[in-house]
């Protein structure tokens, strides 16, 4: 009887971890309207400037921009805007986890600024692209690619910048050791995390407190089986490790959602050329306009060590 009872508890323990480790999957990997990552923000009324200076800037990339169309190496059909600017260098812009390239439009008109061409790409399962699941930058490296290729193939002595920020940072970061970033002299990070296992154990154990219970490591596995890919594919601190490319990191040091301390780690672990900028009082995916001088002051210097 006490067998059959420890064992009982043992399987109700079990399917309850099973349970909600399919629950993660879906809200973290699978395209639905439910999202782990969002945050509740209190939107500050903008001023009538503010307002103007957005809408001209609208009117300029969708005047200015062309859209693009590519195949990843595993067959993802992907969308990109293109602005042309008369230059070599390209800048190849990735947004954030539920972004799309023509959210990216104050940061496309900033590199126009500097006199460069502007890749702004809709990863997979974003935008116009097509694709059902997210990989937090680990497949998503992969589109990445795929836009190097594109740049490459279409346009002669071309040299190529990566920026992204958050999801984006891990999907550039995660190309630096990869043999076909072809012609990319430099990779701009912003915000991006160390790994899969530390990021989501964090945010769930803030969320959730789970921190007594293997909920990461069964949704690791959940998701492999799923999905083809664990916690051990994004890992981009490992990536870095082996990176041929000189890499900007970039964090705030208020970072709500990723740990200001994974920049450390991330910077540590760069094998190639690396920078670090740390933002004063910075949040996630917006210390730029804690200091937008000292910000695109550093990625202005760092772009031209390399171009």
């Amino acid at each position: 009887m006490i067998v059959y009872i420890i064992f009982s508890i043992i399987a109700i323990i079990v399917l309850s971890l099973i349970v909600i480790s399919n629950h993660f999957v879906n809200k973290i990997f699978v395209k639905t309207n439910k999202k782990l990552f969002e945050k509740d923000e209190n939107k500050k009324e903008e001023s009538e400037e503010k307002k103007l200076i957005k809408e001209k800037r609208k009117i300029w990339f969708e005047t200015s921009q062309k859209d693009v169309y590519t195949i990843s190496s595993d067959n993802k059909n992907l969308h990109a805007h293109l602005i042309n600017n008369e230059s070599n260098v390209f800048i190849i812009i990735v947004h954030p986890y539920e972004g799309r390239g023509s959210y990216m439009k104050y940061f496309a008109q900033k590199f126009y600024d500097m006199g460069f061409n502007i890749l702004a790409i809709d990863l997979r399962t974003h935008g116009e692209s097509k694709g059902k699941i997210y990989s937090l930058g680990y497949l998503e490296r992969l589109d990445v690619l795929a836009w190097i290729k594109y740049i490459n193939d279409n346009y002669n002595n071309a040299e190529i910048i990566l920026y992204g920020i958050s999801m984006g940072a891990n999907a550039v970061m995660m190309c630096s050791c990869e043999s076909d970033a072809y012609n990319v002299k430099a990779i701009i990070e912003d915000a991006g995390f160390t790994n899969a296992y530390e990021q989501l154990k964090r945010r769930l154990d803030i969320a959730y407190k789970f921190s007594f219970l293997p909920i990461i490591e069964f949704t690791s596995l959940m998701t492999k089986i799923r999905l083809g890919f664990s916690f051990k594919d994004i890992d981009v601190q490992k990536r870095i490790s082996k990176s041929m490319i000189p890499i900007l990191f970039i964090h705030g040091d208020k970072d709500e959602l990723v740990d200001y301390n994974m920049v450390n780690k991330l910077y540590e672990s760069c094998s190639s050329q690396k920078e670090k900028l740390i933002i004063k009082n910075g949040k996630h995916i917006s210390a730029v306009f804690n200091d937008e001088e000292l910000y695109w002051n550093t990625i202005y210097d760092f772009i031209n060590k390399y171009i």
